[in-house]
């Protein structure tokens, strides 16, 4: 799937040529086609969306709202401001004195207050006001005033300037550059959501599970998917967490909202405030025209996923708390708060309170985040739902891939094996095994038990391991951080950069070691207190 939206902007001239002016601020975020048309039963716009296959549809006045009755699709109509008519009216004040306004409304007398203020605000009695609900009616009453000659100049929609081009009459587009962006950057949003909902109900994956351990997480999980309380999800890598955490955002009142990921471990600290608050035009120098919607406003409606949130270091934690604790955000450059709605899951597979009695994680974001906890088993200790994902996955790829595969016979071979093997990868683990034996019988290998040693060779290296030594691979580590430890004075900072690894990581490690002691938690050590071996 292409990591560029697409959007079908359906409009009339100057309207495409008020979206070709912004187009620039999106050219890495979307491909956007544009179509002249003035929405009718004429056109066949089933026939246009079959043809450009776009995520959504966005369009303006009475075209949006016969688009949204015509089409399954989500079709985002341009908002018009009292700020956007107001300056439209204003511009036209400087061409001529009358100036006739026509706006789409489908209840006309919604924006009656408005223009009555108007010639007081502006000054002069020359301004008229007309509604419209339909494309005819809209013609129909430009014509009815052009030939009583009661306007200098027309405002109004794209369609409506262009009626009054052709008859000689300037016109001003109603449109801002400003309402341009808010409709784009809405049908962006929405696309997402289009996106990832697709994306989760077509890609190999979805949650299988037979065993009753994870019968009672699915059921917790719709629980705590009620309300906005947070949930945080803990368990091994591969468990599993982020098909609990979309389960969740389908079961809860924020399902029409986006699930916005975010890989707490990977997001530089210089760019933290920018990716996660986004930021106005203008924020910084190399910042984008127009600004950009943050992370966390893009989940406002939905939920806000914190992936690997035991990464986070501990200087993005305070930004991210208070956020979390005012449902509201500040975009980079901005004086405006934000005020957001949206749920929080949180997933780590780190020993979170652990983290926090050793001074690397803080306790209150733990106890932000830690209202419901909801804790994913290792496949290992869930033996009963091996053969279920393993069915599932063997029947999932085989049709990815268009290859008949005999399950039934596949499994009297792969049970035994896959039943002792120990998951250290958990489901996700599985699942590619899966695929490999998919992708070679696909080639025309034939699956057996001797191609399964080739095709699985992590297999037959766990069984040839039974009775061998076993931590070989982590006293090497424990070497590598004990030396780091020393050579460093025990500066934990400088050891897991050092050795490339996160703080929290390095502390899980150390703990285990039962070497933070001999440091503190403060990482200040003291180098007489223990002397580390080498060797």
């Amino acid at each position: 799937m292409s990591s560029r939206a697409r959007i079908l902007l359906i409009g009339y001239r100057k309207f495409s040529e008020l979206i070709n002016s912004v187009l620039p601020d999106y050219k890495d975020e979307a491909e956007i086609i544009i179509v002249e048309s003035v929405a009718s039963g004429s056109v066949d716009y089933h026939a246009l969306v079959k043809e450009h296959k776009p995520d959504v549809v966005a369009s303006a006045g009475s075209n949006a709202a016969f688009l949204q009755h015509s089409l399954k699709l989500p079709v985002i109509a341009q908002p018009v401001t009292d700020t956007d008519i107001v300056d439209a009216v204003a511009r036209a004040r400087r061409i001529g004195d009358r100036v006739h306004v026509f706006t789409y409304a489908a209840q006309p007398e919604s924006e009656g207050r408005l223009f009555t203020a108007l010639p007081a605000l502006l000054g002069g009695d020359g301004l008229r006001h007309e509604s419209y609900a339909t494309t005819d009616e809209a013609a129909e009453k430009l014509l009815a005033m052009a030939a009583a000659g009661s306007a200098d100049v027309v405002v109004g929609p794209s369609y409506i300037c262009e009626l009054a081009t052709r008859r000689g009459l300037p016109a001003v587009l109603l449109y801002s550059r400003e309402s341009a962006r808010a409709m784009l950057d809405e049908a962006l949003r929405q696309a997402r959501v289009r996106s990832a909902e697709l994306e989760s109900q077509q890609a190999p994956g979805r949650f299988v599970i037979d065993s009753p351990q994870m019968s009672r997480v699915a059921e917790l999980a719709r629980t705590y998917a009620r309300g906005s309380a947070a949930v945080l999800l803990q368990g091994e890598s591969g468990t599993g967490k982020e098909h609990i955490a979309r389960e969740i955002h389908q079961a809860s009142d924020y399902r029409d909202g986006a699930l916005v990921a975010i890989n707490c471990g990977s997001i530089p600290n210089e760019l933290f405030e920018s990716e996660l608050f986004g930021y106005v035009d203008g924020a910084f120098t190399s910042s984008r025209r127009g600004g950009r919607v943050g992370l966390v406003e893009q989940a406002n409606g939905g939920v806000l996923y914190l992936d690997e949130i035991g990464e986070m270091p501990l200087s993005q934690q305070v930004k991210l708390l208070r956020v979390l604790q005012e449902r509201s955000v500040r975009p980079v450059g901005s004086t405006r708060e934000l005020l957001l709605d949206f749920k929080v899951i949180a997933a780590t597979n780190a020993d979170l309170q652990g983290a926090v009695d050793a001074g690397a994680f803080r306790d209150d974001l733990y106890y932000r985040l830690n209202v419901f906890t909801l804790r994913l088993p290792p496949l290992r200790e869930r033996p009963e739902d091996v053969a279920a994902i393993t069915k599932h996955y063997l029947a999932e790829y085989g049709q990815h891939y268009d290859v008949d595969m005999d399950v039934s016979a596949l499994m009297e071979n792969l049970l035994k094996p896959f039943m002792q093997y120990r998951w250290p990868g958990n489901v996700r683990e599985l699942q590619n095994f899966a695929e490999r034996i998919a992708v070679n019988a696909a080639h025309g290998v034939a699956i057996d038990e001797l191609s399964l040693e080739e095709l699985l060779p992590e297999l037959r290296v766990a069984q040839a391991s039974t009775g061998v030594p076993a931590g070989l691979l982590k006293e090497q580590e424990g070497r590598a951080i004990a030396e780091a430890m020393q050579r460093l004075g025990g500066d934990k900072a400088a050891v897991s950069k050092a050795l490339g690894i996160s703080p929290t990581t390095l502390w899980r490690r150390l703990k285990e070691m039962d070497l933070n002691q001999d440091f503190g938690a403060d990482g200040a050590g003291n180098k007489k207190s223990k002397q580390y071996s080498r060797g």
